[in-house]
């Protein structure tokens, strides 16, 4: 029995029929969709289900044939031919949105590329872009799903997203902040931003901190401790930010963190007539850097001046002479996290949902 053809020809597409089917095939067997000694579907099965002639197909199998990929056997059909050269076992594709691409979000995916690669599996990665509509624009995930897909992952699941998958019939499943975001989905690994804020919290009590000043911005609020700081008494107060995203994303958010905390400054806020039980916590890493440089133009000293705690993701900073105490994720960890997880379903058709990825909080000099 042939297996079901795992891409369809389009007649709007400018590639040429011929091109498309063969792309088609080649994908599939690189991709380890279709193994050594599958049979392909004869040239007048695909007539009816790739809507193209026998000319098409005929030449098709022809030029496979010519690469390598197949061979004719007479009385049995178009078989995969078992090659030398390497074949990947199957096909696991990336999907996000695209403003969402940082520091973190390429550490993390490298992790997955590399750990899958070395499992034998092909790995490509498309990103969505929201159109100013709300709309998505699904036409480069479309050219990378005109491969065959073992499996997709979907990071910070969007309900667009799923939909597209559910309706395209691509298995996935989801790295997300909340479980209901999983719907649809094969599994999930959840995304807790705030599996550090008991101990950031048990920190400030040990050090005698009365209040802390939470400083993120209005689009991403990456970690909220307000709960775990009341459970031990610490009050909080918030500073949401908004900065421009007409521009660049990352830089955008760092000139926000510089200039907010330059006025401050400025305004006696921020300084050495500070509360000395107060504490800033910098929710955004790109926020902090921002910050970090206009304390040091004021030639404030931390913690003697200002006491401070970031978010950090490992590897990228902040970069001060004494260590941060920070709420720090490890994106290589989260990739073999989510990477392993991957290959558990591959391996036996179960994604092991439920495992958190978050970060590690770290006892620093800076409060």
């Amino acid at each position: 029995m042939t297996k079901p053809i795992p891409f369809a020809v389009n007649r709007n597409d400018e590639r040429t029929l011929l091109g498309q089917v063969v792309d088609g095939f080649r994908g599939a067997i690189i991709d380890g969709y279709y193994t050594a000694g599958d049979i392909l579907p004869s040239s007048y099965a695909l007539v009816h289900s790739l809507g193209v002639s026998r000319i098409v197909t005929r030449a098709a199998f022809r030029k496979l044939s010519d690469e390598g990929f197949v061979i004719a056997r007479p009385r049995v059909g178009t078989m995969v031919n078992a090659r030398k050269a390497k074949r990947w076992r199957g096909h696991v594709a990336f999907i996000c949105p695209d403003r969402e691409v940082g520091y973190f979000q390429t550490l993390f995916v490298d992790e997955i590329r590399n750990v899958l690669n070395e499992a034998g599996y092909h790995f490509t990665c498309a990103g969505v872009r929201m159109k100013p509509d709300r709309s998505c624009d699904f036409s480069i995930l479309d050219a990378m799903l005109s491969r065959s897909v073992s499996l997709a992952v979907s990071i910070y699941n969007r309900p667009q997203i799923a939909s597209y998958l559910l309706r395209r019939g691509i298995p996935f499943v989801t790295v997300c902040e909340r479980v209901d975001t999983a719907a649809g989905s094969k599994g999930f690994t959840m995304f807790d931003h705030n599996l550090a804020t008991a101990e950031f919290a048990a920190a400030c009590a040990s050090a005698g901190v009365g209040e802390v000043v939470q400083v993120g911005w209005l689009r991403e609020e990456i970690c909220d401790a307000s709960s775990a700081l009341k459970a031990v008494g610490i009050r909080s107060t918030k500073i949401c930010l908004d900065p421009d995203l007409s521009t660049p994303m990352l830089a955008a958010v760092e000139r926000t963190g510089y200039d907010a905390f330059r006025r401050m400054v400025a305004d006696g806020r921020l300084g050495r007539g500070q509360r000395p039980d107060t504490v800033y916590f910098i929710s955004d890493d790109y926020l902090a850097r921002g910050a970090l440089t206009a304390i040091l133009q004021a030639g404030l000293r931390i913690p003697e001046d200002v006491r401070l705690a970031v978010w950090a993701n490992k590897g990228l900073g902040p970069v001060y002479s004494r260590q941060f105490s920070r709420m720090e994720m490890d994106p290589s960890e989260a990739g073999r996290t989510v990477a392993d997880a991957v290959l558990g379903y591959l391996r036996d058709g179960e994604y092991p949902s439920g495992t958190v990825i978050g970060p590690k909080w770290i006892r620093g000099e800076t409060f």
